[in-house]
């Protein structure tokens, strides 16, 4: 028999109950949501949540997964992950990295999902640690290694690769406060490519500046 989950108006309806969860989660945050609200705004019924994702905190993470999920256009390709030297990895990484998190196609509801779970992390982050955060985590640290080279302490790599990662999410969290504190600078599509190109000289003189400190330590190496 065919999988009914699968049929074209059975995933409609699942999408639409995603949809109107990360909104009525944005607003009011897992514990405090219903799920009357939700299928209320989705058009559904109760059942259809415990058809598709048994229960509330199902349905949270199935919203967590699709906030952290990139677009696959914003994706790094395998040979752009390989391919110039450790900076122009850098800048590649950066540069899709931007892209995806100010893609204005991603649901409004987005930012908030993911300021909530870097805030107070639930068992839906865990969920996706593995195959949406640690792989980016465990490139840019490779990156950020070689750029600073065999010298430097892993605690080090660990924190510059966090700096560099705090810069692109700032611009994710902070839309309105930029707005608000610098008004003229553009928020076209033109903007995210210059967003990308001063986090990335900004971060490499940065490890530039660590490689140097680290190497003056460490003369022998």
């Amino acid at each position: 028999m065919p999988n009914v989950k699968n049929n074209a108006s059975s995933q409609e309806t699942r999408r639409k109950l995603i949809a109107a969860a990360g909104k009525v989660f944005a607003d009011k945050g897992l514990y405090a949501a219903t799920l009357q609200e939700i299928t209320d705004l989705a058009g559904a019924n109760k059942a259809s949540v415990n058809y598709h994702f048994r229960d509330k905190c199902e349905l949270y993470a199935a919203v967590v997964r699709q906030a952290l999920t990139p677009n696959p256009a914003n994706e790094l390709s395998a040979s752009e992950k390989e391919q110039g030297t450790p900076e122009e990895q850098l800048a590649a990484f950066v540069t899709h990295l931007m892209k995806d998190l100010l893609d204005p196609s991603q649901p409004s509801w987005r930012a908030t999902i993911i300021g909530h779970e870097l805030a107070q992390p639930t068992a839906a982050l865990d969920a996706v640690m593995t195959d949406l955060i640690e792989p980016k985590t465990r490139l840019q640290h490779k990156i950020v290694r070689a750029i600073l080279g065999p010298s430097a302490s892993e605690e080090k790599v660990a924190r510059m690769a966090l700096s560099v990662a705090a810069q692109c999410i700032f611009y994710l969290h902070s839309k309105e406060i930029i707005r608000r504190m610098y008004p003229t600078l553009s928020s076209d599509d033109s903007s995210v490519e210059a967003i990308a190109t001063h986090i990335t000289e900004f971060s490499l003189a940065a490890l530039r500046s660590a490689k140097r400190q680290t190497q003056s330590s460490h003369p022998s190496r």
